[in-house]
């Protein structure tokens, strides 16, 4: 009984877990690659997702939604096809240099951050946590390396902190 037991469960857990791998596959190879794939994906754009800045209450970010779908993704970050995309996942706040100050703790779902990736572009995304409304937290792109810009919306705001 207990070797058939076994074997069902195992047979329950490929079943279920086909579906999702297929998505994943499918996904990783049109929109999304890993970073590790950085040699042989030219024309790509690289997000880079994983470094923060404590001091200025950028947070790493974990994106888990790309287009409106869900992905799985480094944590690290990945190489996405150029173009207007939107992103979205989750983040890991350091309150050491940015205490919270709302008595509302209650964090929200954040608002999607639409980016034009340009091909060659490398794209610092971080969860900016500083301003004491927690409403006003948000996804931003903090730094681009690459390609001629003249700072980011994010840099070009907060260049007198």
């Amino acid at each position: 009984m207990q070797f058939f037991s076994i074997k069902l469960l195992t047979g329950l857990l490929i079943l279920v877990t086909l579906p999702v791998l297929a998505q994943v596959a499918g996904n990783t190879q049109a929109l999304v690659v890993p970073l590790s794939s950085a040699p042989t994906a030219n024309g790509m754009a690289r997000v880079l997702t994983s470094q923060g800045r404590p001091a200025e209450c950028l947070a790493p970010v974990s994106i888990n939604r790309i287009d409106g779908e869900e992905w799985v993704v480094s944590a690290k970050g990945f190489l996405i096809e150029p173009g207007i995309h939107t992103i979205n996942g989750k983040a890991a706040l350091d309150t050491t240099h940015c205490p919270l100050i709302d008595s509302n703790l209650a964090i929200g779902r954040t608002a999607d951050l639409q980016v034009d990736f340009k091909p060659g572009g490398t794209y610092y995304v971080g969860y900016y946590h500083a301003p004491a409304n927690t409403d006003e937290w948000k996804l931003v792109v903090w730094h681009i390396e690459g390609i001629p810009v003249e700072g980011t919306p994010f840099e070009r705001t907060n260049a007198t902190r």
